[in-house]
């Protein structure tokens, strides 16, 4: 094939002809969105390439190199439930490979405590039983759910049994988690925080090793470890959605005059920490929201696991209430802005399972919505192949 507009024509009935004719609903739909981003695909490999088909074979060759390069790694808290599309915890989120691996002892509750005032990792427990004898049905699921949902305990290590609950006066972070009588009576195992910190850099280290470009973890409060995560990483690390805020905030107009918000929506308000929000950044133009009170911050609170329909929830949760009850949360943060004579520029979500429901809120509110997976695109937009740019490579 000789001439390049011909090729373009072409190549755009075949792959009208294939997708169209299939009879495959999905598809036709999707081609009415996408059909824009592929003709141009098409138009600008014909320009680079004068139909030529040994260089559109080379420039195949070389946007496949490209792409396989956009395996990406996330580094899942010591937590177990099922991840629905949208979390960073589920492979299917992702157009590209993925590496999803636990950090062993990184809890979620040792996430919410965060970083020691030292600078040292907190310290993580499990109760497997209580001090009456009782099973702690949540620690234990937890505790045999190691590397995975398949795994046991006896794949964990490190840790060490405790009869006495550790207290350190003025370090909540390193103190233990439990009543005392749960120690003596009960069972109790412990992570210290050394043994953390270095699982974290073992789990970094084998991320690296299977090639992932990047590291982002599965709970947005892993912002309190952003900066002792990237020094265990040689690649870019964003650990949280909320460092996006480094780069988001300064792109409006968030003078005190103008009374903007940015509006940061977090599972529980409870237990979110101004420490979360990154240096530099004005933590009087943010209104952070709280989902704890609606079903969806009670779910992921809970620990369920989401169904897409609410007539297929077999763990009570599901995508198409949480969205109702994010979209409600979400109106009554934009209206406390709006009384006070602001307006809220954009929405940072915190919580990693919060993603599933951005373009919902994106078209029901009008504004722009940043979340773990935006944050991890913008890591894979410095290696992916783009679209804009000549084809010869």
């Amino acid at each position: 094939v000789g001439d390049a507009s011909n090729f373009n024509n072409m190549v755009g009935n075949m792959f009208s002809t294939f997708f169209y004719g299939s009879g495959n609903k999905e598809k036709e739909e999707v081609l009415k969105f996408k059909s824009p981003e592929i003709e141009s695909a098409i138009k600008h490999l014909a320009e680079d390439t004068k139909g030529d088909a040994e260089l559109i074979q080379k420039a195949a060759d070389n946007i496949t190199a490209l792409k396989f390069k956009l395996k990406y790694g996330i580094v899942r808290c010591d937590y177990e439930y099922i991840p629905t599309r949208g979390d960073p915890g589920n492979p299917s989120t992702f157009n590209s490979d993925t590496n999803i691996l636990k950090a062993e002892g990184w809890t979620f509750e040792a996430v919410q405590r965060g970083m020691t005032e030292n600078g040292t990792y907190p310290a993580s427990e499990f109760r497997l039983k209580k001090s009456d004898g009782s099973v702690d049905e949540y620690w234990t699921k937890l505790w045999n759910c190691f590397p995975d949902a398949n795994g046991s305990a006896s794949n964990r290590s490190g840790y060490v049994r405790v009869t006495e609950k550790v207290q350190v006066e003025g370090d909540g972070c390193i103190e233990g988690y439990f009543d005392e009588e749960d120690y003596v009576k009960g069972e109790v195992y412990r992570y210290e925080p050394e043994v953390i910190e270095q699982k974290m850099k073992e789990t970094i280290e084998k991320l690296e090793a299977s090639g992932v470009c990047g590291v982002t973890a599965d709970v947005g409060y892993s912002q309190a470890f952003q900066e002792s995560v990237r020094n265990l990483a040689s690649v870019p690390v964003v650990l949280s959605s909320l460092q996006q805020l480094s780069f988001v905030a300064p792109a409006y107009d968030l003078r005190p005059v103008s009374k903007n918000k940015i509006m940061v929506m977090t599972a529980n308000l409870k237990t979110f920490s101004d420490k979360l929000i990154p240096p530099g950044v004005d933590k009087d133009c943010i209104q952070v929201i709280g989902t704890e009170t609606g079903v969806f911050g009670k779910w992921v609170s809970g620990g369920n696991s989401f169904s897409r329909f609410k007539v297929d929830a077999f763990d009570e949760a599901s995508v198409e209430k949480g969205f109702e009850s994010m979209c409600e949360m979400c109106k009554n943060g934009i209206e406390k802005v709006e009384k006070e004579g602001g307006r809220v520029v954009c929405i940072v979500q915190e919580c990693a399972e919060m993603p599933a429901y951005s373009n919902g809120l994106r078209r029901r509110f009008k504004v722009p919505v940043y979340d773990t997976i935006t944050a991890i695109e913008f890591v894979q937009m410095g290696r992916d192949f783009g679209q804009y740019s000549a084809y010869m490579m």
